[in-house]
């Protein structure tokens, strides 16, 4: 029985040990294997991907000439959560809207990007709304676009 007494003691110390250093690792075992920051991660967003392979993996073409690119990807988790805002010039929305096989949805800014155009001051609604194509067999993508001082903003989230 005394022999018992210290074994069952180190068992329990051991779990211990464990449960702490679980605590302390708020991101889980994979948090090592990050390897952010990445050049244009948003710093309210985390990402675990760079930005051209989250582009990659939804199928993705931003235009030439994108400005103020920000973005969050995280592959690890469940449903693989994405977001991209740029600025690019207006008139090349419509080259973007066709390369990317978006549809028009009318100006209700999609529920994907809603957070991120209202904290960057932006009015919902006030922009046209696109979706994938129905048929298109990629990857589902909601994007708002809005105009301001002569430049558009987009938002697209995944």
């Amino acid at each position: 029985m005394f022999d018992r007494l210290p074994r069952a003691t180190a068992l329990l110390a051991g779990l211990v040990l464990a449960g702490s250093l679980v605590a302390c690792d708020p991101e889980g075992l994979h948090s090592a294997e990050r390897a952010g920051p990445f050049p244009h991660e948003s710093p309210s967003d985390s990402a675990d991907v760079s930005l051209e392979q989250a582009l990659s993996d939804h199928r993705v073409r931003l235009p030439e000439g994108v400005e103020d690119i920000a973005y969050g990807a995280l592959k690890a988790l469940d449903g693989y959560p994405f977001n991209v805002q740029f600025s690019m010039p207006c008139d090349g929305v419509p080259a973007f809207v066709r390369d990317n096989r978006l549809a028009a949805t009318g100006k209700k800014t999609p529920d994907d990007v809603l957070t991120d155009v209202m904290d960057a001051g932006f009015t919902p609604g006030a922009g046209p709304a696109y979706s994938r194509e129905k048929g298109s067999e990629l990857p589902e993508i909601a994007v708002a676009v809005f105009e301001r001082s002569g430049a558009c903003r987009v938002f697209l989230g995944a």
